[in-house]
Protein backbone atom coordinates (compact mmCIF):
# COMPACT_ATOMS: atom_id res chain seq x y z
CA UNK A 1 0.00 0.00 0.00
CA UNK A 2 1.27 3.81 -0.97
CA UNK A 3 2.31 5.80 2.12
CA UNK A 4 2.03 9.50 2.94
CA UNK A 5 2.78 11.81 5.51
CA UNK A 6 -0.25 12.76 7.83
CA UNK A 7 -1.16 14.80 10.36
CA UNK A 8 -3.10 12.06 13.00
CA UNK A 9 -3.20 14.49 16.58
CA UNK A 10 -2.43 18.18 17.61
CA UNK A 11 1.30 17.99 17.24
CA UNK A 12 1.72 14.22 15.66
CA UNK A 13 2.47 14.35 12.28
CA UNK A 14 3.16 10.16 11.14
CA UNK A 15 3.84 7.89 7.81
CA UNK A 16 0.38 6.46 7.52
CA UNK A 17 -0.33 3.91 4.43
CA UNK A 18 -3.56 4.51 2.59
CA UNK A 19 -5.59 3.22 -0.65
CA UNK A 20 -6.60 5.15 -3.65
CA UNK A 21 -10.14 5.45 -4.65
CA UNK A 22 -11.02 4.92 -8.21
CA UNK A 23 -10.28 7.94 -10.37
CA UNK A 24 -13.75 10.10 -11.29
CA UNK A 25 -14.02 12.06 -14.90
CA UNK A 26 -11.49 14.78 -15.83
CA UNK A 27 -9.00 13.32 -12.91
CA UNK A 28 -5.53 11.68 -13.20
CA UNK A 29 -3.48 9.63 -10.65
CA UNK A 30 -0.21 11.29 -10.53
CA UNK A 31 3.16 9.01 -8.94
CA UNK A 32 4.83 11.75 -7.02
CA UNK A 33 8.56 11.99 -7.34
CA UNK A 34 8.93 15.65 -4.76
CA UNK A 35 6.56 17.04 -2.61
CA UNK A 36 6.61 19.94 0.17
CA UNK A 37 3.78 21.67 2.18
CA UNK A 38 3.20 25.24 3.73
CA UNK A 39 4.20 24.12 7.23
CA UNK A 40 3.72 27.90 9.05
CA UNK A 41 0.06 27.03 8.45
CA UNK A 42 0.10 23.61 9.60
CA UNK A 43 1.98 23.86 12.57
CA UNK A 44 -0.52 27.27 13.80
CA UNK A 45 -3.44 24.83 13.53
CA UNK A 46 -2.17 21.89 15.42
CA UNK A 47 -4.56 23.02 18.25
CA UNK A 48 -7.18 24.57 16.52
CA UNK A 49 -7.88 27.57 18.82
CA UNK A 50 -9.54 29.21 16.67
CA UNK A 51 -12.34 26.79 15.69
CA UNK A 52 -12.86 25.32 19.03
CA UNK A 53 -16.50 25.41 19.39
CA UNK A 54 -17.47 27.06 16.41
CA UNK A 55 -18.55 26.53 12.92
CA UNK A 56 -18.37 28.72 9.90
CA UNK A 57 -21.69 29.46 8.07
CA UNK A 58 -20.67 30.05 4.74
CA UNK A 59 -23.38 32.23 3.78
CA UNK A 60 -23.28 34.42 6.18
CA UNK A 61 -19.18 34.38 6.34
CA UNK A 62 -19.50 33.99 10.17
CA UNK A 63 -18.42 32.00 12.52
CA UNK A 64 -20.68 30.80 15.39
CA UNK A 65 -20.92 28.64 18.63
CA UNK A 66 -21.17 25.06 17.45
CA UNK A 67 -21.54 21.87 19.99
CA UNK A 68 -18.10 20.24 20.08
CA UNK A 69 -18.85 17.40 18.43
CA UNK A 70 -20.24 19.68 15.02
CA UNK A 71 -17.10 22.20 15.55
CA UNK A 72 -14.37 19.46 16.13
CA UNK A 73 -12.23 17.82 14.35
CA UNK A 74 -13.09 15.01 11.52
CA UNK A 75 -11.64 12.25 12.57
CA UNK A 76 -9.14 11.82 9.38
CA UNK A 77 -5.85 12.19 9.19
CA UNK A 78 -4.74 15.79 7.73
CA UNK A 79 -2.47 16.56 4.80
CA UNK A 80 0.62 18.28 5.63
CA UNK A 81 1.44 18.99 1.34
CA UNK A 82 0.39 21.68 -0.90
CA UNK A 83 2.51 21.30 -4.04
CA UNK A 84 3.77 18.96 -5.57
CA UNK A 85 5.85 17.06 -8.88
CA UNK A 86 5.43 13.49 -10.70
CA UNK A 87 4.52 11.47 -13.62
CA UNK A 88 0.83 11.06 -15.08
CA UNK A 89 0.20 7.08 -13.85
CA UNK A 90 -3.31 6.77 -14.99
CA UNK A 91 -5.93 8.87 -16.08
CA UNK A 92 -9.74 8.88 -15.93
CA UNK A 93 -12.54 9.35 -18.60
CA UNK A 94 -12.61 12.45 -20.27
CA UNK A 95 -8.85 13.61 -19.69
CA UNK A 96 -7.86 15.49 -22.45
CA UNK A 97 -4.42 17.80 -21.11
CA UNK A 98 -2.84 14.32 -20.15
CA UNK A 99 -1.08 11.00 -20.84
CA UNK A 100 0.22 8.64 -18.96
CA UNK A 101 3.84 9.67 -18.52
CA UNK A 102 3.52 13.20 -18.86
CA UNK A 103 5.95 14.74 -15.78
CA UNK A 104 3.45 17.29 -14.33
CA UNK A 105 3.38 19.80 -10.94
CA UNK A 106 0.50 20.86 -9.12
CA UNK A 107 -1.70 21.18 -5.64
CA UNK A 108 -0.49 17.83 -3.89
CA UNK A 109 -0.41 16.36 -0.31
CA UNK A 110 2.55 14.33 0.66
CA UNK A 111 2.06 10.98 -0.25
CA UNK A 112 3.09 8.69 -3.28
CA UNK A 113 0.37 9.16 -5.09
CA UNK A 114 -1.94 12.13 -5.58
CA UNK A 115 -5.14 12.36 -7.30
CA UNK A 116 -5.76 15.30 -9.00
CA UNK A 117 -8.01 17.28 -11.66
CA UNK A 118 -6.67 17.81 -14.64
CA UNK A 119 -7.01 21.17 -15.11
CA UNK A 120 -4.97 21.58 -11.56
CA UNK A 121 -1.96 20.62 -13.24
CA UNK A 122 0.76 22.45 -15.33
CA UNK A 123 3.80 20.96 -17.57
CA UNK A 124 6.89 20.79 -15.34
CA UNK A 125 9.15 21.21 -18.94
CA UNK A 126 12.20 23.02 -18.19
CA UNK A 127 10.95 24.27 -14.67
CA UNK A 128 13.19 23.70 -11.76
CA UNK A 129 11.14 20.78 -9.67
CA UNK A 130 12.21 22.60 -6.51
CA UNK A 131 10.76 26.04 -7.63
CA UNK A 132 7.57 24.83 -9.07
CA UNK A 133 6.95 23.36 -5.05
CA UNK A 134 6.95 27.07 -4.66
CA UNK A 135 4.20 27.95 -6.81
CA UNK A 136 1.47 27.69 -3.64
CA UNK A 137 3.49 29.95 -1.33
CA UNK A 138 3.74 31.75 -4.36
CA UNK A 139 0.61 32.55 -5.02
CA UNK A 140 -0.15 33.99 -1.28
CA UNK A 141 2.91 36.24 -1.95
CA UNK A 142 1.51 37.20 -5.15
CA UNK A 143 -1.98 38.77 -4.15
CA UNK A 144 -0.26 40.29 -0.91
CA UNK A 145 1.68 42.32 -3.10
CA UNK A 146 -0.65 43.15 -5.27
CA UNK A 147 -3.60 43.64 -3.01
CA UNK A 148 -1.39 46.37 -0.90
CA UNK A 149 -1.38 48.23 -3.93
CA UNK A 150 2.42 48.46 -4.39
CA UNK A 151 3.28 51.20 -6.64
CA UNK A 152 6.83 51.65 -8.22
CA UNK A 153 8.96 53.60 -5.58
CA UNK A 154 7.37 52.48 -2.28
CA UNK A 155 8.98 51.34 0.67
CA UNK A 156 8.00 48.30 1.71
CA UNK A 157 8.42 45.74 5.17
CA UNK A 158 7.64 42.10 4.87
CA UNK A 159 7.92 40.81 8.70
CA UNK A 160 8.28 37.39 8.65
CA UNK A 161 10.15 35.50 6.73
CA UNK A 162 8.48 31.99 6.10
CA UNK A 163 8.17 30.72 2.01
CA UNK A 164 5.47 33.49 2.10
CA UNK A 165 7.76 36.07 3.15
CA UNK A 166 10.77 35.29 1.16
CA UNK A 167 8.95 34.96 -1.71
CA UNK A 168 7.26 38.42 -1.27
CA UNK A 169 10.91 39.58 -0.97
CA UNK A 170 11.37 38.15 -4.43
CA UNK A 171 8.16 39.49 -5.94
CA UNK A 172 9.26 43.01 -4.46
CA UNK A 173 12.39 43.07 -5.74
CA UNK A 174 11.32 43.11 -9.30
CA UNK A 175 7.96 44.85 -8.55
CA UNK A 176 9.84 48.53 -8.50
CA UNK A 177 10.03 49.06 -4.56
CA UNK A 178 12.72 51.58 -3.79
CA UNK A 179 13.01 50.00 -0.47
CA UNK A 180 12.89 46.69 1.29
CA UNK A 181 13.15 46.02 4.87
CA UNK A 182 12.76 42.34 5.95
CA UNK A 183 12.08 41.49 9.57
CA UNK A 184 12.58 37.96 10.80
CA UNK A 185 14.44 36.44 14.17
CA UNK A 186 15.90 33.27 12.13
CA UNK A 187 19.58 34.04 10.43
CA UNK A 188 19.26 32.03 7.78
CA UNK A 189 15.97 34.26 6.40
CA UNK A 190 17.65 37.24 7.09
CA UNK A 191 20.33 36.15 4.87
CA UNK A 192 18.36 34.46 2.56
CA UNK A 193 16.13 37.90 2.04
CA UNK A 194 19.22 40.12 1.78
CA UNK A 195 20.60 37.83 -1.02
CA UNK A 196 16.84 38.25 -2.32
CA UNK A 197 15.73 41.68 -2.81
CA UNK A 198 16.11 43.00 1.07
CA UNK A 199 17.98 46.87 0.92
CA UNK A 200 17.64 46.01 5.33
CA UNK A 201 17.18 42.86 7.33
CA UNK A 202 16.49 43.17 10.88
CA UNK A 203 16.14 40.89 13.56
CA UNK A 204 13.09 42.24 16.25
CA UNK A 205 14.05 39.91 19.22
CA UNK A 206 17.14 42.19 18.68
CA UNK A 207 15.47 45.78 19.36
CA UNK A 208 12.53 48.04 18.47
CA UNK A 209 12.35 47.04 14.59
CA UNK A 210 9.33 49.45 13.41
CA UNK A 211 11.63 51.98 15.00
CA UNK A 212 14.51 51.00 12.99
CA UNK A 213 12.64 51.24 9.97
CA UNK A 214 11.28 54.45 10.66
CA UNK A 215 15.52 55.47 11.29
CA UNK A 216 16.72 53.82 7.58
CA UNK A 217 13.41 55.07 5.62
CA UNK A 218 13.94 58.46 6.70
CA UNK A 219 11.30 59.21 9.17
CA UNK A 220 7.54 58.46 8.12
CA UNK A 221 8.12 54.91 7.72
CA UNK A 222 6.74 52.07 4.66
CA UNK A 223 4.02 52.87 2.54
CA UNK A 224 3.78 49.18 2.93
CA UNK A 225 3.81 46.27 5.71
CA UNK A 226 3.33 42.87 5.17
CA UNK A 227 2.57 40.72 7.97
CA UNK A 228 3.25 36.97 6.81
CA UNK A 229 4.28 35.14 10.57
CA UNK A 230 0.87 34.84 11.80
CA UNK A 231 2.35 36.57 15.25
CA UNK A 232 0.49 39.03 16.98
CA UNK A 233 4.07 41.03 18.00
CA UNK A 234 4.68 40.85 14.48
CA UNK A 235 1.63 42.31 13.09
CA UNK A 236 1.96 44.79 15.82
CA UNK A 237 5.47 45.91 14.37
CA UNK A 238 3.82 45.84 11.01
CA UNK A 239 1.39 48.57 12.59
CA UNK A 240 3.60 50.44 14.18
CA UNK A 241 6.22 50.35 10.78
CA UNK A 242 3.81 51.90 8.29
CA UNK A 243 3.83 55.82 7.79
CA UNK A 244 0.12 57.68 8.22
CA UNK A 245 -2.59 57.01 5.83
CA UNK A 246 -0.36 53.70 4.70
CA UNK A 247 -1.14 50.04 3.95
CA UNK A 248 -0.79 47.01 6.34
CA UNK A 249 -1.30 44.07 4.67
CA UNK A 250 -2.44 41.45 7.38
CA UNK A 251 -1.46 37.66 5.94
CA UNK A 252 -0.22 35.67 8.66
CA UNK A 253 -2.92 32.84 10.48
CA UNK A 254 -3.30 34.21 13.81
CA UNK A 255 -4.41 31.98 16.07
CA UNK A 256 -6.43 32.76 19.63
CA UNK A 257 -7.17 35.57 21.20
CA UNK A 258 -4.95 38.98 20.06
CA UNK A 259 -2.43 39.82 22.45
CA UNK A 260 0.17 42.77 21.86
CA UNK A 261 -2.11 44.44 19.78
CA UNK A 262 -2.56 48.18 20.78
CA UNK A 263 -4.58 49.30 18.41
CA UNK A 264 -5.57 52.76 20.19
CA UNK A 265 -1.62 53.83 19.16
CA UNK A 266 -0.67 54.05 15.24
CA UNK A 267 -3.48 51.86 14.10
CA UNK A 268 -5.65 54.78 15.10
CA UNK A 269 -3.87 57.41 15.01
CA UNK A 270 -1.81 57.14 11.61
CA UNK A 271 -5.48 56.16 10.02
CA UNK A 272 -3.92 53.17 8.51
CA UNK A 273 -5.98 50.76 5.83
CA UNK A 274 -5.61 46.64 6.83
CA UNK A 275 -5.73 44.32 4.07
CA UNK A 276 -6.22 40.68 4.23
CA UNK A 277 -5.09 39.27 0.73
CA UNK A 278 -6.42 36.45 -1.34
CA UNK A 279 -5.10 33.40 -0.50
CA UNK A 280 -5.92 33.65 3.18
CA UNK A 281 -8.87 32.11 4.34
CA UNK A 282 -11.67 30.52 2.68
CA UNK A 283 -14.01 30.79 -0.34
CA UNK A 284 -13.29 34.06 -1.18
CA UNK A 285 -11.88 35.20 -5.05
CA UNK A 286 -9.67 37.85 -5.38
CA UNK A 287 -10.17 41.44 -4.72
CA UNK A 288 -9.72 42.50 -8.95
CA UNK A 289 -11.86 39.31 -9.98
CA UNK A 290 -13.15 38.61 -12.71
CA UNK A 291 -10.28 40.09 -14.54
CA UNK A 292 -7.81 37.65 -12.19
CA UNK A 293 -9.18 34.62 -11.11
CA UNK A 294 -7.20 32.06 -9.23
CA UNK A 295 -6.15 30.22 -12.96
CA UNK A 296 -4.60 33.40 -14.45
CA UNK A 297 -2.92 33.97 -11.16
CA UNK A 298 -1.30 30.87 -11.09
CA UNK A 299 -0.52 30.73 -15.32
CA UNK A 300 1.21 34.30 -14.55
CA UNK A 301 3.60 32.97 -11.52
CA UNK A 302 4.58 29.98 -13.76
CA UNK A 303 5.22 32.13 -16.92
CA UNK A 304 7.66 34.23 -14.37
CA UNK A 305 9.22 31.45 -13.13
CA UNK A 306 9.90 30.05 -16.42
CA UNK A 307 11.27 33.49 -17.56
CA UNK A 308 13.69 33.56 -14.73
CA UNK A 309 11.54 36.76 -13.38
CA UNK A 310 10.59 34.61 -9.68
CA UNK A 311 13.26 32.51 -8.36
CA UNK A 312 13.77 31.28 -5.35
CA UNK A 313 17.34 29.71 -4.87
CA UNK A 314 17.96 27.39 -2.25
CA UNK A 315 14.41 28.17 -0.48
CA UNK A 316 13.80 24.11 -0.52
CA UNK A 317 15.48 22.77 2.89
CA UNK A 318 15.84 20.34 3.73
CA UNK A 319 14.62 17.35 1.37
CA UNK A 320 14.23 14.40 3.53
CA UNK A 321 12.64 11.08 2.70
CA UNK A 322 8.87 10.12 3.66
CA UNK A 323 10.23 8.69 7.01
CA UNK A 324 12.39 11.58 7.82
CA UNK A 325 9.31 13.27 8.15
CA UNK A 326 7.77 13.39 11.11
CA UNK A 327 11.62 14.43 12.43
CA UNK A 328 10.94 17.78 10.36
CA UNK A 329 8.09 18.65 11.91
CA UNK A 330 9.72 18.59 14.94
CA UNK A 331 12.79 20.74 13.91
CA UNK A 332 9.69 22.66 12.79
CA UNK A 333 8.53 22.98 16.44
CA UNK A 334 11.66 22.89 18.17
CA UNK A 335 15.06 23.84 15.89
CA UNK A 336 12.98 26.23 13.23
CA UNK A 337 16.59 27.79 11.96
CA UNK A 338 17.41 24.43 10.53
CA UNK A 339 13.87 24.41 8.30
CA UNK A 340 13.09 27.01 5.29
CA UNK A 341 10.36 25.33 3.44
CA UNK A 342 10.93 21.33 3.61
CA UNK A 343 10.16 19.04 0.83
CA UNK A 344 10.17 15.16 0.63
CA UNK A 345 11.37 13.22 -2.39
CA UNK A 346 10.14 9.79 -3.24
Amino acid sequence: MPRRLAITGPHRVEVIHYEDRPLKDHEVLVKTEIASGKHGTTVAGFEGANFAGQRFESDMRLFVEAPASAAGRRGEPGGTGTAGVGVVQAVGSGVTRWAVGDRVFGHMDVRETNICHEDALWPLGELDANLALCTEPAYVAFHAVRESQVRFGDKVAVVGLGAIGLLAVSILSHAGAEQIFAVDPLPNRREWAQRNGAAHVLDPTAGDAALQIHELSGGPGVDVAIEVSGSYAALQTAIRSTRITGTVCSAGFYQGESRGLWLGREWHHNRLTVVVPHGCGWGHPPRDYPRWDERRAYEAIISLMRQGKLAAPGLIAPVVTIDEGPGVFRLIEEEPQKVTKFAVAF
